[in-house]
């Protein structure tokens, strides 16, 4: 087999390339010089009205969501009762007692025992994995994210059915017990908002309106999808059964929270000018 000719370079040809390069390097450089680095790369400059925004805000925000927990906590009970009500679904106002019923609800008696049994939710749910898991796989191109996200998804059902495997008994965490930690991370969140807000936005150089229009709004957006997603839950786990609880939980609770202010969050960030950090 002839071996491939190989043409040497002179020493010339090489200083001739590199020169070139070069060119093109410092061609490059003096195009961009005057163009603002990304404002992540950017230092803020802090003055007395600036540093009164990032302290102040935070301080009025959590004063006032701390003020309203019960009417927050109120209206989130109503919420839910109402479209129970709506969807035929067996629940009842309940006196605030004792941890079970501190959401002020209760099921309707005959009630308690909710959805498929063990056995058969951790059939259906074993069916839906090798389901979801198949289709995956078709993801290609500009879904194949998607592909990891239920790849995800489909682990983390499969070792809550490990558990179940394991320890067959009544799973201990009751759906009301499930809600009520639904409800109460949403609310640390919610008073976690003007903190990261403080953290990252506050600091722009943008009026002091924009910044409390737009914590308002997410905080605004929280109050309500708390409770919704409180009801999709309950909604899962009364047609189906506490087999998917954990998936819930740990996939569709606390962390789903946080992505969804992680794009808010941009939102916000992303109306600012370009001019905010200088």
């Amino acid at each position: 087999m002839p071996h491939p000719t190989v043409i040497p370079h002179s020493r010339q040809d090489r200083e001739l390339a590199f020169n070139a390069a070069r060119g093109l390097l410092a061609q490059a450089q003096q195009t961009h010089r005057h163009q603002l680095p990304h404002r992540a790369l950017s230092r803020i400059r802090l003055n007395p009205w600036l540093l009164l925004q990032i302290v102040g805000l935070p301080v009025v925000w959590l004063s006032l969501i701390y003020a309203l927990r019960e009417p927050l906590y109120g209206f989130w009970r109503s919420y839910l009762l109402t479209w129970a009500q709506w969807l035929h679904m067996p629940l009842q106002p309940a006196a605030v007692s004792s941890r079970q019923d501190l959401l002020g609800m209760s099921w309707l008696p005959g009630a308690s025992d909710l959805g498929l049994s063990i056995t058969t939710g951790a059939a259906l749910a074993a069916v839906l994995i090798v389901v979801a898991w198949g289709l995956a796989l078709r993801l290609r191109g500009r879904w194949l994210p998607g592909q990891y996200l239920v790849r995800v998804l489909c682990v983390v059902q499969a070792l809550a059915l490990l558990y179940f495997w394991f320890a067959p008994m009544p799973f201990p965490h009751l759906v009301l017990n499930h809600v009520m930690d639904l409800l109460d991370a949403g609310y640390l969140l919610i008073l976690a908002i003007p903190v990261l807000m403080a953290l990252g936005y506050y600091p722009l150089q943008i009026s002091w309106q924009a910044k409390v229009v737009h914590t308002l709004l997410i905080l605004l957006f929280f109050g309500v999808m708390v409770p919704q997603q409180a009801m999709v839950h309950l909604l899962v786990l009364q047609h189906l059964s506490v087999v998917f609880m954990p998936v819930l939980y740990l996939c569709f609770g606390a962390l789903f929270d946080m992505m969804v202010f992680v794009a808010l969050y941009a939102w916000a960030a992303s109306t600012a000018p370009l001019s905010a950090t200088h």
